[in-house]
């Protein structure tokens, strides 16, 4: 007698690989990762979304991030056709492209931007919704690959909150984190189907992380080949999409990459990063064992007597490591065994041209050559380490929500970040400044060029540059100033000569600028050049107008110039 088959419906197991989860279980589970990314970007970032429109993260070269996403939303508020040509080192064009160009985090941002006017909103909920990004997609990367939602809510929390965020939190562009499980979640949908679709969202999704953050795009891009030589299959499809993937993304990034490419070009910008910077920001042994967590702080003293300073933290964690320590120990899964040779790679990766395989990298890869920091490939390190953790959660959780509560409890408090004695758990930044007059009045002014003083002439001071730029997001005008990756040779020049202002030299360099307005901040000088400075008004008073000298931020208008010297 033949044996007898009896169906039924059997619950999906959250650790399954492949569960057939119920349509209203996936919406459920869809809506609880919605749920907790906000919560958990909300917690761990505080203050910054409930203060989003008041509090920032701005100084030092933070000010970069928050002038760049803020003139991205003017931009495509205004003149949308003028995004490159950004209000810095005026009279140049293409300024945007002088550094990174932060697109994505300026799309991001653009929607607060454009309905607040606010610059510290367009920054910040940039950050908050590319942190929201980058949780989701690490969540829906590891539920693809373990089956376990609960698995995917560890890894989303260990990956976004990682030590390299809050140690980077200044750098707008290294905060784009999104486009890296985006990649990955693309390449897993490619792998196990490769159609033509799915050859095209893969191109497109490192695209998208290129935009995000050209560091990101490219390094993700090796660890991408690396991943797909070690899940190859024979399939001449598979071997064709990975080709298609590639056309894709040059036709998504020329667009870009050309005019990027001729306003660089257009300033003689170096095509390559020295020698000596690609050392002094690889990867130092100190760097992976320390980390600004609370629940990691202990090992620093450790870790500085033995190991020296750490540059870049990127300790991932007594959490992460153990449970993806439990992955490798229990799991025989391939994709498992992947990530861990991706983490390795990295690993090497980061340490630079000490240990050659960067340096292997970087001559066969277009673009490498311009990127100056190796350590940053630490992020993959991060990123494969919490794929691997999700891994090993699966082992813990088996559809247990209590276990999945305490592992995201304990995960979440061991990667808050501490600003010190007599400060909350949360992100450091700083409250809006009163704006003086003289910006507020220069917003309401015919359009005209500002040139501010002092005016920074050393190449270490250069990035003081930055102060007029932030200031520059309350008018916009266009701004002699600036401060960039790329110093045209012109303002070099005239960075010296110009602090003579007012005198006959120093008319002639803003006359051939076309400057219209002047801004002197007195904080910035001493008792004795403030003397020097004010004994040269005299003979100039017909050709300057005083307009303001609200909170000692002193704006003049040039009313006319001096006749040029030889009477012409």
């Amino acid at each position: 007698m033949a044996p007898v088959t009896i169906c039924r419906t059997v619950p999906p197991r959250s650790d399954r690989s492949e569960p057939l989860a119920p349509r209203q279980q996936r919406v459920r589970e869809w809506l609880a990762a919605l749920a907790l990314a906000a919560i958990a970007v909300t917690a761990l970032t505080y203050p910054l979304v409930p203060h989003m429109g008041s509090m920032a993260r701005y100084d030092g070269d933070a000010k970069f991030g928050l002038w760049n996403v803020s003139w991205i939303g003017h931009a495509l508020l205004t003149r949308p056709a003028d995004l490159l040509n950004a209000n810095i080192f005026f009279p140049h064009t293409g300024t945007l492209a002088y550094s990174e160009l932060n697109l994505v985090a300026g799309f991001l941002g653009f929607p607060g931007y454009a309905i607040t006017h606010n610059p510290f909103v367009a920054l910040n909920s940039a950050i908050a919704i590319g942190l929201f990004l980058t949780f989701v997609l690490t969540w829906a990367l590891v539920r693809r690959l373990t089956g376990s939602a609960g698995a995917g809510l560890v890894a989303a929390m260990a990956f976004t909150f990682c030590p390299n965020i809050p140690s980077r939190a200044g750098e707008l562009q290294l905060l784009m984190t999104f486009g890296i499980p985006l990649v990955f979640l693309a390449f897993h949908r490619f792998h196990e189907r490769p159609t033509i679709g799915r050859s095209v969202a893969l191109g497109a999704a490192l695209a998208v992380c290129g935009l995000a953050c050209a560091y990101y795009g490219l390094y993700t891009a090796t660890a991408l080949a690396v991943m797909s030589l070690v899940m190859a299959d024979r399939r001449r499809a598979y071997w064709a999409g990975l080709g298609g993937a590639a056309i894709t993304i040059l036709l998504i990034l020329a667009p870009v990459v050309v005019p990027y490419t001729a306003a660089r070009r257009a300033v003689s910008a170096p095509e390559a990063a020295p020698a000596d910077r690609l050392i002094e920001w690889a990867a130092r042994p100190a760097d992976f064992l320390t980390s600004p967590t609370v629940g990691d702080a202990w090992l620093r003293p450790a870790v500085q007597r033995t190991l020296g300073n750490s540059t870049d933290p990127m300790f991932p964690g007594l959490i992460v490591l153990a449970l993806a320590g439990l992955a490798l120990t229990k799991e025989r899964h391939r994709t498992a065994a992947a990530y861990l040779i991706v983490a390795v790679f990295a690993v090497w990766a980061a340490f630079g041209p000490r240990l050659l395989l960067y340096t292997v990298i970087a001559k066969v890869v277009p673009g490498m050559a311009l990127l100056r920091a190796p350590v940053r490939y630490g992020i993959l390190v991060s990123f494969a380490l919490a794929i691997l953790a999700g891994f090993g959660a699966v082992r813990l959780i088996r559809g247990r929500v209590a276990v999945t509560a305490a592992l995201l409890l304990v995960t979440a408090m061991e990667l808050t970040v501490w600003g010190g004695p007599g400060t909350t758990p949360g992100w450091t930044l700083a409250r809006m400044p009163t704006v003086p007059q003289a910006y507020r009045l220069l917003a309401s002014l015919p359009q005209g060029a500002v040139v501010e003083f002092p005016f920074p002439y050393r190449r270490i001071d250069f990035h003081r540059h930055l102060v007029p730029m932030f200031w520059s997001v309350f008018h916009w005008q266009p701004l002699v100033n600036g401060y960039s990756d790329v110093i045209p040779q012109d303002f070099r020049d005239i960075a010296v000569p110009i602090n003579a202002f007012p005198d006959p030299a120093s008319f002639e360099i803003l006359r051939a600028r076309q400057v219209r307005y002047v801004v002197w901040d007195m904080d910035g000088y001493d008792p004795a050049s403030r003397e020097r400075l004010m004994a040269r008004f005299p003979p100039y008073a017909a050709y300057l107008q005083l307009l303001t000298t609200d909170h000692d931020v002193w704006l003049y208008e040039i009313r006319d110039y001096p006749q040029k010297p030889g009477g012409s």
